[in-house]
C-alpha cells in the first residue's frame, strides 16, 4: 500500500476522536468498529496494552490509544468504541473516544505531518489531512500497536506473555 502522502487518487478516512484529538485511519486497513464490553487483562504487559478479547475465536490485543499518544489512560468502565485493524497478521483493537464519520481527502489535502502535533507524540503520526472542519492527523497503526520500529516497541507477540 502507498504511503498516504504519495497515492494520486481520494484516501477514505475512518475519523475519531481520541480526548480532543482528531484522528483517522486509511479505511482499508480497518477490519471493523466494535464497542468493547469487556476483556481479559494482560499482567506485566506494556501500559497502553489494556487487555485482550476474543472475537468470534480470534484473539485481539486492546491498545489504548490516547495512552499512546500521552493524553492518559482510558476508563474501561463503560462500553468503549474499538477500531480492530490487522497488524503483523494479529488482529489489534485500537481503544478511542469517539468514532465520528468515513471522509475522502484529495491527494493534495494529505500532508506529512508537522514536528510538533499539539503536545501529543508525534512519532504516531504517518501524515495530516486538511479537512472542511479542521485538520485530522493520520495515525501510523504499526506504530501505535508497538510493532515498529521493533527495536524500541514491545511487540504485541511479547506483550501477550
Amino acid at each position: 500500500m502507498a504511503p498516504l502522502t504519495q497515492r494520486s487518487s481520494p484516501t477514505e478516512i475512518v475519523v475519531f476522536r481520541v480526548d480532543d484529538v482528531m484522528c483517522g485511519i486509511d479505511i482499508l486497513q480497518v477490519q471493523e468498529i466494535k464497542k468493547i464490553h469487556a476483556h481479559a487483562v494482560v499482567y506485566r504487559a506494556p501500559s497502553y496494552v489494556r487487555g485482550l478479547v476474543n472475537m468470534r475465536g480470534q484473539v485481539v490485543t486492546l491498545i489504548d490509544v490516547g495512552h499512546r499518544l500521552g493524553l492518559g489512560a482510558k476508563r474501561l468502565d463503560q462500553p468503549t468504541p474499538a477500531i480492530i485493524v490487522s497488524v503483523g497478521g494479529e488482529l489489534v483493537g485500537l481503544l478511542v473516544d469517539e468514532v465520528d464519520d468515513v471522509i475522502a481527502a484529495a491527494p493534495s489535502d494529505v500532508l506529512p505531518p508537522p514536528s510538533n502535533l499539539g503536545g501529543v507524540e508525534g512519532r504516531f503520526f504517518e501524515a495530516v489531512a486538511r479537512t472542511a472542519d479542521g485538520l485530522v492527523a493520520l495515525i501510523d497503526v504499526e506504530r501505535i500497536a508497538g510493532v515498529a520500529p521493533p527495536s524500541t516497541e514491545t511487540s504485541l507477540r511479547e506483550a501477550r506473555r
